[in-house]
């Protein structure tokens, strides 16, 4: 077997563990924020969001990118492992510290004084996080996903079940801080337990120092994405108001969840996968091309889906009082192609050791967003929504471009790739559209006759895309899905 379909198969045993380890993820995270969207208002939901904004910053500041150096080294050494864990450990420390100090700034700086408290309280995930991650990188680089998958069940289960409990002892937007601590922790256990490595102390300032370049420019790219996604949040607090954050933020929710839930176990995937072909060009350009080719497929119909139906999604998850959220979400479902090419392109570029590209792609997707977000926001979250979909499509080409020069993976294959899950997609979404329209429903979202149109469109358009994907696959790449389903199903079952 070569080297390419062994690890074609080994990525499919470890896509089959990480759809359950992140979609059970997904679920519980789902289940909560469901929950306390019936009981908070949009603007409690803004003061946490704006407070996650700064976690999230914290976080990269804290691993400093120097978890990607677990991945790109030939041989993971005691002293890089060592040196990787104290330093991790130690910058999450600092962060959490700085935090607390700087609460009340990084607040009104957000738009919301209120998110001060949550803020300092968050930071202290930072250090959690940080004490789990070399343990979970060096995991995922042996393909170590079944393990994880596992234990990390029990930790959605452990953190949701706290959430929620909080949430109905009217705990409020701390119902959420309590679920991100649990989840985090239970994390960091999971990893642990997952890969059995006790750091020792053999740190090196010159490997921390031969590690920090590359590391820097990982970790600086990954701030800019950040920024790009939490750009929307600033913008839209200061500009509109803190609750018309958690009003986006609850279209947003709508397809996020599908996207990490679906897109990125195939891209967690990627990063050692890749690697380990990084050597052999065509075959790593080959297997980029599937990945995107797949997870499309999966992501394409359930992104377009939830557009297409939001009228009735978002009322039954969320509650009718979330209403503004329909159109935003209608709008937002159009950014499933760009969503999954940005998935894979940066572990692609990362694995190559071009940050500086990454880095320079997302300045300019920043910059644009600002431009278009501070020029559309007074005019309202929906011509937000509309802002932020063009400025996608917009840099999507030039993301195309830098990826084709870096890589030589050409445009036209990843867009034959997905062409099939596109056009099946958008036949379902207008076949579920037209349907829907003729099937008018008055009463609650949670009636019986709400409930039967939506499951009624939910499988006429699991058949409709079925069937428009199966005619525009050809006969040797729908022979190969069904090798990979077979083989995720088996290892899923532990026979890896």
């Amino acid at each position: 077997m070569t080297l390419e379909g062994a690890l074609r198969r080994r990525a499919a045993g470890a896509v089959g563990w990480s759809v359950l380890r992140l979609g059970g993820d997904q679920v519980f995270a789902f289940a909560v924020f469901a929950v306390l969207a019936h009981r908070l208002d949009p603007a409690a939901f803004g003061v946490f969001i704006v407070a996650l904004a700064v976690v999230e910053v914290g976080k990269i500041l804290a691993q400093g990118g120097l978890v990607s150096s677990l991945y790109r080294a030939g041989e993971v050494t005691p002293r890089l492992a060592d040196t990787v864990f104290w330093a991790n450990l130690a910058m999450g420390l600092a962060v959490a510290l700085a935090f607390v100090g700087l609460r009340h700034p990084l607040a009104r700086a957000m738009g919301s004084a209120q998110a001060a408290p949550v803020i300092a309280a968050l930071g202290f995930v930072v250090p959690i996080s940080a004490a789990g991650a070399t343990h979970m990188s060096r995991n995922l680089r042996a393909f170590g996903h079944r393990a994880l998958a596992i234990r990390s069940l029990g930790a959605g289960v452990v953190g949701g079940a706290l959430a929620l409990a909080a949430a109905w002892a009217g705990w409020g937007v701390w119902a959420l801080v309590v679920q991100r601590f649990a989840s985090e922790a239970v994390g960091t256990l999971v990893a642990w337990h997952a890969f059995r490595w006790r750091p020792g102390f053999d740190v090196s300032w010159a490997t921390l120092r031969g590690q920090w370049k590359l590391g820097a420019g990982v970790a600086g790219s990954q701030l800019l994405l950040v920024g790009l996604n939490r750009t929307q949040d600033l913008i839209l607090g200061r500009m509109i108001g803190i609750g018309a954050v958690g009003v986006y933020r609850t279209a947003w929710k709508s397809i996020e969840v599908v996207a990490q839930g679906v897109v990125t176990p195939f891209s967690s995937v990627a990063v050692p996968a890749l690697a380990k072909l990084k050597h052999d060009m065509p075959a790593f350009r080959s297997g980029y091309v599937r990945m995107v080719s797949t997870s499309s497929m999966l992501a394409f119909p359930a992104i377009a889906g939830i557009g297409v139906l939001a009228d009735a999604i978002i009322p039954l998850l969320f509650g009718p009082q979330w209403g503004e959220s329909v159109p935003l979400a209608r709008v937002l479902c159009l950014l499933a192609p760009p969503f999954a090419l940005n998935f894979f392109a940066d572990p692609a570029l990362t694995v190559l050791g071009r940050a500086g590209v990454i880095a320079r792609l997302a300045a300019i997707q920043l910059a644009l967003t600002l431009a278009f977000g501070i020029v559309a926001a007074p005019h309202g979250l929906l011509w937000f929504a509309i802002a932020y979909v063009a400025r996608a499509y917009a840099t999507l080409a030039l993301q195309m471009t830098l990826l084709q020069r870096a890589t030589g993976i050409r445009a036209a294959d990843v867009l034959a790739g997905i062409a099939p899950a596109l056009g099946g997609a958008l036949v379902m979404a207008v076949v579920v559209w037209g349907t829907g329209d003729t099937m008018p429903v008055r009463g609650s979202p949670e009636g019986a006759a709400a409930l039967a149109r939506l499951g009624f469109l939910v499988v006429q358009g699991v058949l409709v895309y079925t069937a428009v994907l199966l005619v525009l696959l050809g006969r040797c790449r729908r022979l190969e899905l069904l090798d990979l389903a077979r083989t995720i199903l088996v290892r899923s079952r532990g026979l890896s």
